[in-house]
């Protein structure tokens, strides 16, 4: 008898250190089809700065928008933004520079004097059904270019002397951008509201989106204390998602009035959104109005209670659910989500759920700086930093149907990367960041990818994507047509 225990466990321990081996799997043998391939987007052939993570949506039209920091046209220094529209039909993809003139020309040169590399820009799209427009974002020193100055329009009412968050909205046309706005501020400039920096930044810090009415979100760590006196805090501003106009704002998007700092961290829901500022849940219907707000644990036992560099939270415009990705205080990866339209008081949240998004077999404390997309239904897609299998950092992914069960095992995001001993190429991808539509994943990161041109690895720090094919897509049927 105790042979046979002993001979069962040692079969256990067996099939546990073969199983932890073959975590995270090749997404070729999972049920995920890849629709575009590893992509390298603004390519040049030096080491890029450390400008983060690349942010990206999806277009209502299925168009993928990717954004990423990079240098300035013909440099080696200096910090400006691009985008990316990728067509997952043909694989085609057009690249433009993030920013326009007040001429409505692209601008190509240096976009910040007070910092040539660091923190990411930011980009969302329209998310409704056959959405063009979009808005992009980034911290940038605007006021000091003639370009984007005319009639001195940034010397009104505030004194600007530091980084700010800079905001341009964008239709997207067969021809390419099409501006709808000027770069503006948006906390400060919509409202012509008198302050000044004194050397203190308007940075990211926060995020952009689109909501569920075709609005636009913008939520800005704002450290001037104009707004919110108290210190450095989450600051938002909503605008017409058509026209650009100011709708509401500046406001504290903390719900407790308190000063918060945030990174990333806010997402748009079915009527409403989300937005998670240092260990504070405020949850707002479209129009701005707080509906109510909740700690952290509440929830969730993500460890991170901070502004939130290693936790995102994330939704769907056509979701009820607020899902939030993290480690825990044991090291692994949990996804925890409420109901939010059915919540209606944060001392009473609905539809509480957490589960794990890693596997059993993975050794503790090798994840980090997770990301969440999430569907129509509430499926979602969690990706995050892994050093389990590799010496380097590299990207994987999971998948997991609306009742939070896992579709897929843990799968590396790309097919170009380091996997386990003796396997070393010198991949690295890291700081990613995953979409979700109804039809498409999309998954984008930082690091080394292939240079196909070259035969040969890129530069680090360089930006690539992957698109993938939503498992759970399905075609709404054609109904029977009758002539009458």
């Amino acid at each position: 008898m105790k042979k046979g225990i002993l001979l069962l466990a040692f079969l256990i321990g067996f099939g546990s250190v073969c199983m932890a081996q073959n975590i995270p799997a090749e997404r070729s043998t999972t049920s995920v089809k890849e629709v575009i391939p590893d992509t390298w987007l603004f390519q040049v052939a030096i080491n890029n700065g450390s400008y983060w993570e690349p942010y990206s949506d999806i277009f209502g039209d299925g168009t993928l928008l990717i954004c990423g920091n990079t240098y300035p046209d013909g440099q080696t220094s200096g910090m400006n933004m691009k985008v990316a529209f990728a067509d997952p039909k043909t694989g085609k993809v057009s690249e433009y520079w993030a920013f326009y003139t007040d001429a409505g020309k692209p601008f190509t040169g240096p976009f910040n004097e007070k910092r040539q590399d660091g923190n990411p820009g930011r980009v969302a799209a329209d998310n409704r059904t056959g959405g063009t427009h979009y808005i992009v974002s980034m911290e940038s020193t605007p006021y000091l270019y003639d370009e984007f100055n005319t009639g001195d329009r940034w010397f009104k009412n505030f004194d600007y002397d530091d980084r700010v968050g800079t905001v341009q909205i964008f239709d997207k046309t067969t021809a390419g951008p099409s501006p709808i706005t000027n770069a503006i501020d948006p906390i400060y400039m919509p409202g012509n509201l008198a302050g000044a920096q004194n050397g203190a930044q308007m940075r990211y810090g926060g995020d952009v989106q689109f909501l569920s009415n075709g609005n636009i979100l913008v939520v800005v760590e704002d450290r001037t204390k104009n707004v919110v006196t108290g210190g450095n805090a989450a600051v938002g501003s909503i605008f017409n998602g058509q026209t650009g106009a100011l709708i509401k704002g500046p406001f504290n998007a903390a719900g407790d009035d308190a000063a918060h700092e945030i990174w990333s961290n806010i997402c748009a829901f079915k009527g409403g959104f989300c937005v998670r500022a240092c260990d504070v849940f405020t949850v707002f219907d479209n129009d701005g109005n707080i509906k109510y707000w909740f700690k952290q644990d509440a929830f969730s036992t993500v460890s991170e209670k901070g502004r939130g560099d290693s936790v995102r939270i994330g939704s769907n415009i056509n979701c009820n659910y607020v899902y939030f990705a993290g480690k825990d205080s044991a090291g692994d990866m949990v996804v925890s989500r409420f109901d939010a339209l059915a919540t209606t008081s944060g001392d009473n949240l609905q539809g509480t759920l957490e589960i794990f998004a890693n596997e059993t077999e993975y050794a503790p404390n090798t994840f980090d700086r997770a990301d969440i997309g999430v569907d129509g239904s509430g499926n979602f897609c969690v990706v995050y930093d892994d050093s389990y299998a590799s010496s380097t950092s590299q990207t994987v992914a999971r998948i997991f149907n609306n009742k939070m069960e896992p579709l897929t095992p843990t799968f590396f995001a790309f097919n170009y990367h380091d996997g386990y001993t003796g396997d070393v190429n010198g991949y690295q991808s890291y700081e990613s960041n995953v979409t979700m539509s109804d039809r498409y994943i999309l998954i984008a990161a930082n690091g080394i990818t292939w240079d196909a041109a070259n035969n040969n690895l890129t530069a680090s720090e360089q930006t690539f994507f992957i698109a993938l094919q939503n498992p759970f897509w399905t075609d709404t049927p054609v109904q029977e047509w009758f002539l009458y």
